[in-house]
C-alpha cells in the first residue's frame, strides 16, 4: 500500500484513452478555436452580393442542425440516458 510490493503492470497509458472519438473532439476544437470564423463573417459581410450572404446563412442554419441532430443520435445511442428520470 506504501509502494512496498512490486506494482502491477498496468494497461491504462495514454494512448489507451485516446479514443478516435476524443481526436475528434480535440481537432474540432482545436480548429475551433482558431480566428478563421470571424475573418470568414467578415469577409462574407463585405460581399455586395446578396446572394452569397444568403448561401452562407443557410450553409450556418444547415450545419447547426446537422450538429443538433447528431448530437440527439449521440445521446439516444447511448446507454446512459441523463434524462432518464425526466418523467418521475
Amino acid at each position: 500500500m506504501a509502494g512496498a510490493t512490486i506494482a502491477a503492470p498496468t494497461i491504462y497509458t495514454v494512448w489507451w484513452y485516446l479514443t478516435p472519438e476524443l481526436w475528434l473532439v480535440l481537432i474540432a476544437g482545436a480548429i475551433g478555436s482558431t480566428p478563421w470564423v470571424p475573418a470568414l463573417a467578415a469577409r462574407i459581410g463585405r460581399a455586395e452580393r446578396p446572394r452569397l450572404v444568403w448561401t452562407a446563412g443557410a450553409l450556418t442554419t444547415a450545419s447547426l442542425t446537422a450538429l443538433l441532430v447528431a448530437s440527439i443520435v449521440s445521446l439516444s445511442a447511448r446507454t446512459y440516458n441523463p434524462f432518464i428520470y425526466f418523467r418521475f
